[in-house]
């Protein structure tokens, strides 16, 4: 059984659990949004792809360290985790290593239950516009840090030319069924969905399972996102619990 679940860290136990649960034919691709990424003291940091990549338990000696010395600010605060994976990140895609194997190489020292990929090898960041005098556009994790500082007016994707990596080109092709989440729409499903050739590659015949889950990102935020995007192939609603999808999947894949 091939599994393709679209996540962003939000969703990163329920991917833990999920691939703690797959026999040994069975194989858990995960993808991840980019559109946070943004660099913090000089690392190429990609809070989704760190998020699933780092453990629940978590120190921040580093970030105290640089608050102390005031290098950076507080909403770029990461565990020494984080900056451990964002280190080997930036060393490799810096030699010349793309960023898709760059990833699956952290995957595979991390001994992730999962193959882990980025939907896309472009820069592609989302910038959050504030402010009414002077507008603004601050990143999208300095407006999470704390929401009520700034009214948003547009949320911006900046970006060239941007598509769908070979890889998760693959990964579509190949899997038997799609898993949607639990993750925030705004931020992590309506971004991969919209990345160009995704939706091109999801046949209207593919099992496609949305789990339930609330979009986690505050409501102005949403606003400003407009229409949420449609669920391609052949949706259904499960349950947010890493047992109840894989009987799911089991179902739709043996029908």
């Amino acid at each position: 059984m091939r599994i393709l679940l679209v996540v962003g860290a939000d969703g990163a136990p329920f991917a833990h659990e999920l691939g703690e649960l797959l026999g040994p034919d069975d194989e858990l691709t995960v993808v991840a949004p980019t559109v946070r990424g943004h660099v913090s003291a000089g690392l190429q940091a990609s809070p989704d792809l760190d998020g699933l990549l780092t453990p629940p338990l978590t120190t921040y000696a580093v970030a105290d360290a640089l608050e102390a010395v005031g290098y950076t600010p507080p909403w770029q605060r990461a565990s020494d985790q984080a900056v451990a994976a964002r280190l080997v990140r930036t060393e490799l895609v810096m030699t010349g290593t793309s960023l898709t194997d760059a990833t699956i190489a952290a995957g595979i020292r991390a001994a992730l239950p999962y193959r882990l990929l980025p939907t896309c090898e472009e820069r592609a960041e989302f910038r959050v516009v504030v402010g009414s005098d002077e507008p603004r556009a601050i990143p999208v994790d300095e407006y999470l840090a704390d929401p009520s500082a700034h009214e948003p007016s547009q949320l911006l994707l900046i970006a060239d030319q941007i598509s769908v990596s070979s890889a998760v080109s693959s990964a579509l092709l190949d899997c038997d069924v799609l898993v949607l989440g639990p993750s925030s729409r705004t931020l992590a499903l309506d971004p991969v969905l919209r990345t160009p050739g995704f939706r091109d590659l999801v046949s209207d015949e593919l099992p496609v399972l949305v789990v339930d889950h609330d979009d986690t990102a505050p409501a102005e935020l949403v606003r400003v996102a407009g229409l949420r995007e449609a669920d391609p192939g052949r949706p259904e609603p499960v349950p947010a619990d890493a047992g109840a999808v894989l009987a799911a999947v089991r179902k739709v894949v043996a029908a």
